[in-house]
């Protein structure tokens, strides 16, 4: 991805950014970022990101009122505070809050974010990748409203999609999946290097299994969709899941919030038969959702109750981003039918039994779940005898409301809506940009207030934060490696890890959200005589502090990282593969880590002792582990609830904005007889939090003998 010194010139001119500057500055409003100089250490350990020079901004006075589609008033959004209002930003230069900036601590990733959000893809090699990924919200960064609108009202691709015939994906059972083709593999001719590696590509590729007559009308269903799209080359074979025809299908299913695993399967089946202005109008009300969330600071999702909201009636995510199932494990275990969810919802993790129905909740030790004991101390000796209470969905509903005062209620009422922008201010050069004819609905104005649902009593810019994630079950056993000297794959536990966020709310504690998370497990691991092994790479539990949120993070590979996988081949020569070490949606951060200081003792005065142990809770490109994987002992998070957390932290609890944090960073690498150079010259955008947020990790459900995983396991091939 592009570098720090160079995304800046990326984009927008500088009066646009100061326009953007300004209006994230009104939508603020009193917002409690507090900023501190740079740290003497940090400003001089390498030449400083530049400074774009703002141009004056337009002053914003007025915003419109909005209620049930309609225009009501007009107001500052001053004003719209003390009328209890929300100003929600529907602007095409929206950002989650934990890339905004100010003028002395620009972020230079911004322009290049926004151009992706609204579909601008430039020639500049940056946006190579990009052009080939096409959709982006699975990776963090949402559409304009201004987008899915256009895609809304494309009657041509609609009439596209109702033209196809594929009633036939209709005959497929629920447990039919077809995939991809794979590379043919042979036995390696070359006797000087049969030994090493047995099989090699012919550089075609095949089906896993013979498709049915069904499954390949399937096929030639889904291809037609992807041609509505744009998205299936013209020399993919009809009938096959060839090579172009599983590209296509994984970047439909980016546009569609799925599993990217360029399969046929029941959830992709099921949106491939949906109506295309139906998957639009949810995919608008998601976008939507996430201004709410920026415009509110709300982080409840119903995760942590295990019941979420509708939006209009409709489920907004697919099962692959519902933070949790549609029956708990804990639930499934005791035998409760989902309908008796509200009335008696799953215990979480730190929660007394006794609260969740148990007489006692005493194991034999006579400590409770959460590790207290009869005098209601836990562990470290702390009164722990406060009672939790997991919060109901309140995005969901706040989501609905902004729904329902924009008028957005249907595909339909979206189309027929009249909302446009106010009329320019006085002096402007140009009045506001109309829809031009045939090129779909007007432009939104760039911000409306409207009437949400009050923010709970316990909100605030200081809340005392702890966070906790439970490992769940662990499983400790050696890896079984199949015919070809690859670990097999094994079903993921049905107790998976969990991160939780509690607020103290006076005498008790609010479980904020509760979502699917990974801990470490086995991982390739290139040994120093170049061989490779599965080394098993675990999470670390107890006491540790979050003490930094970066956004934009880049990625420094550990050592026995194989060295392979942080190359790309171009002809004849390797390159870094710069997408993974970042800043940019493909790097192994994601978009936003949260460090974590590990407390190793305490001294005399009660002090920790901290250590960077190179744990962090982040966002990642792979977001398929997120519910099935495993790390190499960081906590991954889907894309756009760690974008959520970070920016909840930010702007609920005291912090200080550090900006953008450079450093010089270089690894040389060695690959066949080549000299590659790994560089980063930033570590991230920085907001320091003062004091540090504490995260538990518990130990989980250990089963297996810790004996099983002392030892690498040797690999027979080479990646």
């Amino acid at each position: 991805m592009c570098a720090a010194q160079r995304c800046s010139r990326i984009g927008r001119a500088p009066g646009a950014r100061a326009i953007a500057l300004a209006f994230a500055g009104l939508l603020a409003g009193g917002g409690r970022t507090t900023q501190a100089a740079q740290p003497a250490n940090v400003a001089t350990k390498a030449k400083a990101a530049p400074v774009v020079q703002a141009q004056t901004a337009p002053v914003i006075s007025e915003i419109m009122v909005v209620d049930g589609g309609r225009v009501t008033d007009q107001t500052t959004p001053e004003n719209a505070r003390k009328d209890g209002l929300t100003v929600v930003d529907l602007s095409d230069d929206w950002l989650p809050y934990v890339f905004s900036e100010t003028p002395d601590k620009p972020q230079p990733m911004r322009p290049y974010l926004i151009d992706l959000a609204n579909g601008r893809f430039r020639s500049d090699k940056n946006y190579a990748r990009p052009r080939e990924d096409r959709f982006f919200e699975p990776f963090g960064i949402f559409p304009s409203l201004n987008l899915v609108r256009r895609r809304l009202a494309d009657k041509k691709r609609h009439a596209c999609h109702e033209r196809v015939k594929d009633a036939v994906l209709e005959e497929l059972s629920p447990k039919n999946v077809i995939p991809p083709e794979e590379l043919e593999k042979v036995p390696n001719p070359d006797p000087a290097t049969a030994k090493e590696t047995p099989m090699v590509t012919t550089g075609r590729t095949i089906s896993p299994r013979p498709l049915t007559p069904v499954e390949h009308r399937a096929v030639i269903a889904m291809q037609a969709h992807l041609r509505c799209e744009d998205l299936l080359s013209g020399k993919a074979s009809p009938g096959r899941m060839d090579r172009r025809t599983a590209e296509g299908l994984k970047v439909y299913q980016h546009l569609h919030m799925l599993a990217d695993n360029s399969k046929i399967d029941l959830d992709t089946r099921a949106v491939l038969l949906g109506d295309s202005r139906e998957h639009d109008f949810r995919a608008l009300l998601r976008v939507l959702r996430e201004r709410v969330v920026d415009a509110t600071g709300l982080l409840e999702d119903g995760s942590a109750l295990g019941v979420q909201g509708q939006v209009q009636g409709r489920v907004l995510d697919s099962p692959e981003f519902q933070p949790l199932g549609s029956e708990p494990p804990a639930m499934r275990s005791a035998g409760q039918s989902p309908s008796s969810r509200d009335a008696n919802p799953p215990p979480i993790q730190g929660q007394p039994k006794a609260a969740a129905g148990d007489a006692s909740g005493k194991d034999a030790s006579g400590k409770d779940a959460s590790g207290k004991d009869a005098s209601g101390k836990d562990a470290s000796g702390k009164d722990a005898s406060s009672k939790i209470t997991p919060a109901p969905d309140l995005i969901a509903a706040a989501t609905h409301a902004a729904s329902q005062a924009l008028g957005w209620t249907s595909p339909d009422a979206v189309l027929a809506s009249t909302l446009g922008p106010p009329a320019p201010p006085p002096g402007a050069k140009r009045p506001a940009r109309k829809a031009a004819k045939g090129k779909g609905p007007a432009p939104l104005p760039m911000a409306v207030a409207i009437k949400l649902p009050p923010l709970p009593a316990y909100h605030g810019p200081k809340m005392e934060l702890r966070a906790e994630i439970d490992r769940g079950e662990v499983v400790l056993a050696r890896p079984t490696l199949d015919k070809d000297g690859h670990k097999k794959w094994k079903p993921p536990v049905a107790d998976r890890p969990t991160l939780t966020l509690y607020a103290r709310a006076g005498d008790h504690e609010v479980a904020l959200c509760r979502w699917p998370t990974t801990i470490g497990g086995w991982k390739t691991f290139e040994k120093s005589d170049g061989t490779m092994a599965l080394k098993y790479k675990d999470s670390v539990t107890g006491d540790a502090v979050w003490p930094e949120v970066l956004a934009t993070p880049t990625w420094h590979p550990a050592p026995g990282m194989p060295i392979r996988k942080l190359l790309v081949k171009r002809g004849d020569t390797f390159e870094p593969k710069t997408e993974i070490i970042g800043p940019g949606y493909r790097a192994a951060y994601g978009l936003v880590a949260i460090v974590h200081h590990q407390i190793m003792e305490r001294n005399e005065k009660g002090e920790p002792q901290l250590m960077d142990l190179r744990i962090r809770t982040h966002g990642t490109p792979g977001y398929r582990a997120v519910k099935r994987g495993e790390s190499n002992g960081c906590h991954r998070l889907h894309n756009y609830v760690a974008l959520r957390l970070a920016g909840f932290l930010v702007k609920h609890h005291e912090n200080v904005r550090e900006g953008l944090v450079p450093e010089d960073y270089v690894r040389n690498l060695e690959y066949k007889g080549q000299k590659v150079a790994l560089e980063s010259e930033t570590k991230g955008y920085r907001f320091k939090l003062t004091p540090p947020v504490p995260v538990t990790v518990l130990e989980g459900d250990v089963k297996g003998d810790p004996k099983a995983v002392k030892r690498m396991v040797p690999l027979a091939t080479v990646p």
